[in-house]
């Protein structure tokens, strides 16, 4: 049985995963024919995404000062240094590891709530949607190299070297000859075979949809689309916010960055919070941290949700807990099985595993009373999907508030 994602299981309120066992059926297969690329530590890792969010080397200091991600003033001060009443909007907290959504949530809110972006941040998300295509290709590159496939144009295996070897972080245009070895490496029948494997190795989840366009966006009057700037993977630096309507009311959402170096910070917006947003990418359950390369993923996050819930902060504060990546995670069950990274995990179907994530988030939450938690299931880049799931929140929340 394949994963639902019909309107009414995109968004399930309180789990009854959190209320009955977890069932017993046969073990998942393995996909025929595939040999999966091991995991470990200790083997070469293909990174999924950038883990060290840096300003992009072409963009000058003058224009970098412009940028929202990068600009100091950007950064939201604590409620005490406020000259304006901190109280005067419903105040959402948006946490979560690094790449776990956080930033897609806050850009679907942007685009849906017609929050517009201004030309500095259109240029920003430019500079990383060239460094997501150049990443992917790396990233797609070394796998092959990890791999049992052989490039079906031997031609392609001096291209990838020079990619490989390829230190500089491309934050702008490509030069002609770099974009022509990216298309003729994406579009080698090999890679694409390699490509069908991706659950095997990390990537960044929008790789395909960029570099089927290189050509529209290799251009130099190239303005990023909405539908780019939800797909495109831009780290969080700091504290972002925006302030937004829905419901007849004043939302302000704040999102902080989820690498473990910036979690000193979330303690300063703690003060007056409505409400907490926390994704969890459940589709990460056999990485590890970019950080230090032992610590895996899942288990981060699960520490990270419970410790918020154990807060005495937050102690009546409803969480609305998003498990963030489903299509990527029933993608992977078939060639990477869940029982290898949680033996709790006795088997059974798709559903089966999300109802098994579930739990372990109810879990992590504790003790706190049900009616101060929401558990939704849930594709960040999908933007029907957000909306009808941010519309069912934001109608929550207001609802609390009378």
């Amino acid at each position: 049985m394949g994963c639902n994602f019909s309107s009414q299981s995109k968004v399930s309120d309180v789990p009854a995963a959190c209320d009955k066992p977890i069932p017993e059926p046969d073990v998942i297969g393995k996909e025929e024919n595939i040999e999966p690329i091991e995991h470990s530590a200790e083997k070469e890792v293909v990174e999924k995404k950038e883990s060290t969010p840096v300003p992009p080397p072409s963009i000058s200091p003058q224009v970098a000062l412009q940028v929202p991600e990068i600009r100091a003033s950007r950064s939201i001060t604590p409620a005490s240094q406020k000259s304006e009443d901190p109280y005067s909007h419903i105040r959402l907290l948006l946490l979560g590891s690094a790449e776990s959504g956080k930033t897609t949530v806050l850009e679907q809110v942007r685009l849906l709530y017609k929050q517009h972006f201004t030309e500095s941040e259109y240029f920003h998300r430019r500079a990383f949607i060239y460094h997501n295509i150049f990443k992917s290709i790396k990233a797609l590159c070394r796998a092959m190299r990890m791999s049992d496939i052989q490039f079906a144009d031997p031609i392609n295996m001096g291209r990838a070297q020079s990619i490989i070897a390829d230190e500089h972080g491309h934050y702008g245009l490509f030069s002609k000859d770099l974009a022509e070895k990216i298309k003729h490496i994406w579009n080698d029948k090999s890679m694409q075979k390699l490509y069908a494997r991706r659950s095997q190795f990390n990537l960044n989840d929008s790789a395909s949809y960029f570099l089927n366009n290189i050509d529209k966006i290799n251009m130099v009057d190239y303005k990023p689309s909405e539908r780019d700037l939800i797909m495109a993977y831009v780290p969080t630096c700091g504290v972002q916010n925006v302030i937004f309507t829905a419901c007849n009311q004043s939302f302000q959402l704040f999102d902080i960055g989820g690498q473990k170096i910036d979690r000193r910070k979330w303690a300063l917006q703690y003060e007056g919070i409505d409400a907490i947003f926390f994704c969890i990418a459940i589709s990460e359950y056999d990485q590890v941290m970019s950080e230090d390369m032992v610590t895996n993923r899942l288990d981060d996050a699960l520490n990270l949700l419970q410790s918020i819930s154990e807060d005495p902060a937050f102690a009546t504060t409803p969480i609305y807990l998003f498990l963030n990546e489903i299509d990527v995670f029933c993608e992977k069950l078939s060639v990477i099985p869940l029982s290898k990274y949680k033996p709790d995990f006795k088997g059974g179907d798709q559903d089966d595993a999300i109802d098994f994530m579930e739990n372990l988030a109810c879990e992590a939450l504790g003790k706190r009373d049900r009616s101060l938690y929401r558990v939704y299931r849930c594709i960040a880049i999908d933007t029907q999907m957000m909306a009808e799931l941010l519309s069912t929140v934001f109608k929550d929340i207001a609802k609390r508030k009378k």
